[in-house]
């Protein structure tokens, strides 16, 4: 059977496309009943060409740049800092198949200190008080922002109660 070539995350390569191959099985058979000892016969092949091949996904793979943003972080603190550094680097290097959903938390992970994560302010509640992983959420927004202007499919999305300051108002995604 023919097989698009297709991006492995598991190698970070690409998997080769196949050609698919067939043929009639009682022709073939005809053809062979009808030969002589020792002749050599031809059986007619069909060949499918994937639609994407090995060469064509090399040429476009991570080509295009869809969105990027940066916001600031000068007015966070060291934790927050550290926060927002730990949960950017869980992300960075994810891939997406076509098809495949990102989701944040299933990405990042459990926020604990075990992991690094430090106390910084966070609404909870419509309040703003300090918990461990705080500030994550300028890493969330930021994403947001960029899948908004690449026009991709956002499935689920939350806003945050107040407004933040590192992203213009409604672009935001706790």
């Amino acid at each position: 059977e023919p097989a698009n070539a297709a991006y492995d995350k598991e190698t970070d390569s690409i998997k080769d496309s196949v050609r698919g191959i067939d043929f009639n099985v009682a022709l073939a058979q005809s053809i062979y009943d009808e030969a002589e000892e020792g002749e050599t016969v031809s059986v007619p092949l069909t060949v499918t060409e994937p639609e994407i091949t090995s060469e064509e996904l090399e040429e476009v793979l991570f080509r295009d740049v869809l969105a990027e943003k940066s916001t600031s972080m000068s007015s966070s603190s060291s934790n927050r800092i550290t926060n927002i550094s730990l949960a950017a680097a869980a992300i960075n290097g994810t891939v997406l198949n076509p098809g495949e959903t990102f989701s944040f938390n299933g990405t990042v992970g459990q926020r604990t200190t075990a992991k690094g994560y430090k106390e910084a302010g966070a609404y909870v509640s419509g309040e703003s008080v300090n918990q461990v992983g705080g500030g994550i959420c300028q890493v969330s927004s930021t994403i947001y922002y960029c899948v908004l202007h690449a026009d991709l499919e956002v499935v689920d999305r939350r806003n945050h109660m107040f407004s933040v300051s590192y992203l213009p108002l409604g672009m935001d995604a706790t």
